[in-house]
Protein backbone atom coordinates (compact mmCIF):
# COMPACT_ATOMS: atom_id res chain seq x y z
CA UNK A 1 0.00 0.00 0.00
CA UNK A 2 1.52 3.18 -0.49
CA UNK A 3 1.74 6.18 1.67
CA UNK A 4 -1.05 8.75 2.16
CA UNK A 5 0.68 12.49 2.11
CA UNK A 6 -2.19 14.76 3.30
CA UNK A 7 -2.45 18.04 0.99
CA UNK A 8 -3.20 21.28 0.16
CA UNK A 9 -3.01 24.31 -2.42
CA UNK A 10 -2.26 27.54 -0.84
CA UNK A 11 -0.77 30.75 -0.69
CA UNK A 12 1.98 31.61 2.63
CA UNK A 13 1.36 35.21 3.73
CA UNK A 14 4.60 36.91 4.98
CA UNK A 15 4.42 40.90 5.33
CA UNK A 16 5.86 41.60 8.90
CA UNK A 17 2.75 44.29 9.04
CA UNK A 18 0.16 41.46 8.29
CA UNK A 19 2.33 39.00 10.96
CA UNK A 20 2.75 41.46 13.60
CA UNK A 21 -0.91 42.72 13.53
CA UNK A 22 -2.28 39.40 13.63
CA UNK A 23 -0.19 38.29 16.67
CA UNK A 24 -1.65 41.10 17.86
CA UNK A 25 -5.50 40.23 17.53
CA UNK A 26 -4.67 37.10 18.27
CA UNK A 27 -3.49 37.72 22.14
CA UNK A 28 -6.38 40.26 22.31
CA UNK A 29 -8.94 37.29 21.62
CA UNK A 30 -6.99 35.10 23.70
CA UNK A 31 -7.35 38.04 26.79
CA UNK A 32 -10.81 38.50 26.13
CA UNK A 33 -12.17 34.81 27.22
CA UNK A 34 -11.38 32.60 24.02
CA UNK A 35 -9.26 29.36 24.67
CA UNK A 36 -7.65 29.38 21.27
CA UNK A 37 -4.56 27.55 19.33
CA UNK A 38 -3.37 30.67 17.76
CA UNK A 39 -1.52 30.00 14.17
CA UNK A 40 1.85 30.27 14.01
CA UNK A 41 3.09 33.38 12.41
CA UNK A 42 5.10 31.02 9.69
CA UNK A 43 1.86 29.34 9.23
CA UNK A 44 -0.45 32.15 7.67
CA UNK A 45 -1.91 31.02 4.61
CA UNK A 46 -4.79 31.33 2.54
CA UNK A 47 -5.64 27.76 1.34
CA UNK A 48 -7.26 27.64 -2.16
CA UNK A 49 -7.75 23.66 -2.16
CA UNK A 50 -7.54 21.09 1.01
CA UNK A 51 -7.55 17.51 -0.62
CA UNK A 52 -6.78 15.47 2.50
CA UNK A 53 -4.82 12.19 1.78
CA UNK A 54 -3.18 11.30 -1.56
CA UNK A 55 -1.96 8.24 -2.61
CA UNK A 56 1.47 9.01 -4.67
CA UNK A 57 -0.44 8.73 -7.89
CA UNK A 58 -2.85 11.11 -6.71
CA UNK A 59 -0.31 13.78 -5.69
CA UNK A 60 1.86 13.25 -8.65
CA UNK A 61 -1.26 14.63 -11.06
CA UNK A 62 -1.57 17.27 -8.47
CA UNK A 63 2.02 18.36 -8.69
CA UNK A 64 2.06 17.99 -12.27
CA UNK A 65 -0.99 20.03 -13.11
CA UNK A 66 -0.20 22.83 -10.49
CA UNK A 67 3.39 22.96 -12.52
CA UNK A 68 1.08 24.22 -15.36
CA UNK A 69 -0.52 27.22 -13.64
CA UNK A 70 0.16 30.53 -14.86
CA UNK A 71 -0.36 33.94 -13.56
CA UNK A 72 1.22 37.32 -12.97
CA UNK A 73 2.32 38.68 -9.61
CA UNK A 74 -0.63 40.73 -7.88
CA UNK A 75 -1.49 42.44 -4.58
CA UNK A 76 -4.45 41.26 -1.97
CA UNK A 77 -5.75 43.16 1.35
CA UNK A 78 -6.27 41.78 4.72
CA UNK A 79 -8.81 43.49 6.40
CA UNK A 80 -11.39 42.28 9.23
CA UNK A 81 -11.36 39.70 11.88
CA UNK A 82 -14.55 37.64 11.29
CA UNK A 83 -15.00 33.89 12.72
CA UNK A 84 -16.71 30.78 11.63
CA UNK A 85 -19.60 29.35 11.69
CA UNK A 86 -20.73 32.44 12.96
CA UNK A 87 -23.92 33.54 15.25
CA UNK A 88 -23.08 32.37 18.73
CA UNK A 89 -20.54 30.10 17.39
CA UNK A 90 -16.92 30.86 17.39
CA UNK A 91 -14.98 27.82 15.94
CA UNK A 92 -12.32 29.51 13.88
CA UNK A 93 -11.11 33.30 14.07
CA UNK A 94 -10.08 34.56 10.76
CA UNK A 95 -8.92 37.65 8.98
CA UNK A 96 -10.68 38.59 5.67
CA UNK A 97 -8.55 38.43 2.23
CA UNK A 98 -9.68 40.80 -0.41
CA UNK A 99 -8.44 40.09 -4.11
CA UNK A 100 -9.57 42.83 -6.44
CA UNK A 101 -7.85 41.36 -9.42
CA UNK A 102 -9.35 37.90 -9.00
CA UNK A 103 -5.75 36.58 -8.72
CA UNK A 104 -6.01 34.19 -6.38
CA UNK A 105 -9.89 32.78 -8.03
CA UNK A 106 -7.45 32.70 -11.18
CA UNK A 107 -4.91 30.10 -9.99
CA UNK A 108 -8.14 28.52 -8.35
CA UNK A 109 -10.22 28.36 -11.53
CA UNK A 110 -7.06 26.77 -13.65
CA UNK A 111 -6.43 24.16 -10.67
CA UNK A 112 -10.18 23.52 -10.89
CA UNK A 113 -10.11 23.08 -14.80
CA UNK A 114 -7.02 20.74 -14.89
CA UNK A 115 -7.96 19.01 -11.38
CA UNK A 116 -11.77 18.27 -11.96
CA UNK A 117 -11.30 16.27 -15.15
CA UNK A 118 -8.97 13.54 -13.25
CA UNK A 119 -11.51 13.26 -10.90
CA UNK A 120 -11.08 15.80 -7.84
CA UNK A 121 -13.70 16.91 -6.22
CA UNK A 122 -13.65 20.70 -4.77
CA UNK A 123 -15.70 21.50 -1.62
CA UNK A 124 -18.95 22.48 -2.47
CA UNK A 125 -19.36 25.97 -0.09
CA UNK A 126 -16.93 27.68 -2.67
CA UNK A 127 -14.19 30.32 -2.63
CA UNK A 128 -14.24 32.57 0.29
CA UNK A 129 -10.11 33.47 0.69
CA UNK A 130 -9.46 34.11 4.62
CA UNK A 131 -6.61 33.84 7.00
CA UNK A 132 -6.94 31.87 9.98
CA UNK A 133 -5.89 32.86 12.68
CA UNK A 134 -6.69 30.48 15.53
CA UNK A 135 -9.14 27.91 16.65
CA UNK A 136 -11.23 27.88 19.42
CA UNK A 137 -11.27 25.30 21.74
CA UNK A 138 -13.94 26.95 24.10
CA UNK A 139 -14.87 30.48 25.38
CA UNK A 140 -14.78 31.27 29.23
CA UNK A 141 -16.25 35.07 28.30
CA UNK A 142 -18.86 34.63 25.46
CA UNK A 143 -19.92 38.10 25.04
CA UNK A 144 -16.83 39.53 26.22
CA UNK A 145 -15.14 37.88 23.03
CA UNK A 146 -17.93 38.58 20.83
CA UNK A 147 -17.69 42.05 21.43
CA UNK A 148 -14.06 41.85 21.07
CA UNK A 149 -14.59 40.52 17.64
CA UNK A 150 -16.73 43.33 16.76
CA UNK A 151 -14.67 45.87 17.69
CA UNK A 152 -12.28 44.28 15.15
CA UNK A 153 -14.70 43.94 12.41
CA UNK A 154 -12.84 46.44 10.27
CA UNK A 155 -9.50 46.39 10.78
CA UNK A 156 -6.72 46.97 8.58
CA UNK A 157 -3.82 44.70 8.52
CA UNK A 158 -2.00 45.45 5.37
CA UNK A 159 -1.21 44.48 1.44
CA UNK A 160 0.40 41.14 0.42
CA UNK A 161 2.45 40.48 -2.83
CA UNK A 162 1.42 37.02 -4.50
CA UNK A 163 4.30 35.71 -6.44
CA UNK A 164 3.84 32.32 -6.00
CA UNK A 165 1.73 29.24 -4.34
CA UNK A 166 2.50 25.86 -3.15
CA UNK A 167 1.89 22.53 -2.99
CA UNK A 168 2.20 21.52 0.93
CA UNK A 169 1.74 18.54 3.05
CA UNK A 170 0.58 18.33 6.54
CA UNK A 171 1.60 16.68 9.16
CA UNK A 172 -0.77 16.36 12.22
CA UNK A 173 1.16 16.11 15.57
CA UNK A 174 -0.14 16.74 18.85
CA UNK A 175 1.56 20.32 19.09
CA UNK A 176 -0.09 21.27 15.67
CA UNK A 177 -0.12 20.55 12.04
CA UNK A 178 3.58 20.92 10.58
CA UNK A 179 3.35 22.44 6.98
CA UNK A 180 6.19 21.14 4.62
CA UNK A 181 6.10 22.68 0.55
CA UNK A 182 6.00 19.70 -1.80
CA UNK A 183 6.12 22.62 -4.86
CA UNK A 184 6.56 25.89 -4.98
CA UNK A 185 4.90 27.86 -8.17
CA UNK A 186 6.46 31.39 -9.18
CA UNK A 187 4.27 33.83 -11.32
CA UNK A 188 5.57 34.66 -14.05
CA UNK A 189 7.78 38.09 -14.56
CA UNK A 190 6.69 40.86 -16.22
CA UNK A 191 8.32 41.38 -19.75
CA UNK A 192 10.17 44.05 -20.62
Amino acid sequence: MSELTRTFIAVDFDSPDIVSRAQEVQKKIMESGAVMKPVEPQNLHVTLWFFGELDSGRLKMVLDNARQVKFKPFKVEVKGVGYFPGGNRINVIWLGVSDPSNGLKGILDQLLERLTKLGFRYDDRGFTPHLTIGRVKYVKNKPMVLQQLAQLRELYFGEQLIDSFKVKKSTLTSRGPIYSDLLVVKAEEDGP
